[in-house]
């Protein structure tokens, strides 16, 4: 989040995700480096890492509706950013618009709390 808002504040700055070693504790299995990032377990469409992760779905549902209602938010989205650019925005101030009329989405707490809007 702190990157984020230094983004939406136009600052430069690289994303650098945290990392730590899982270690097997055996010496026939190598280390392993996993991402340090809190997951949130508690959300429905979390990014974790370098990707975003789908849980509102149960183990026994068909996921294919789903995937369809997400892949067409997700191609209106990616219209309207291309648009702007094909326009002559910069990628950079089209994101930190973006950035800036949507930031209430982003919820890095409980999602069972109250908090939660």
């Amino acid at each position: 989040t702190a990157y984020l808002e230094k983004f939406m504040d136009g600052e430069s700055a690289e994303y650098t995700p945290k990392s730590t070693e899982l270690s097997f504790g055996v010496s026939s299995v190598a280390p392993i480096e996993i991402p340090a990032e809190d997951r949130n377990r508690t959300s429905p469409f979390p990014y974790g890492g370098a990707r975003f992760e789908f849980r509102a779905a149960g183990s026994s549902q068909n996921v294919s509706l789903i995937n369809t209602v997400l892949d067409t938010l997700a191609a209106e989205g990616f219209k309207v950013i291309s648009d702007r650019v094909e326009a002559g925005e910069k990628i950079g101030d089209v994101a930190r618009d973006l950035l800036k009329q949507h930031s209430k989405c982003i919820f890095n707490g409980n999602g069972y709390d109250p908090a939660w809007p």
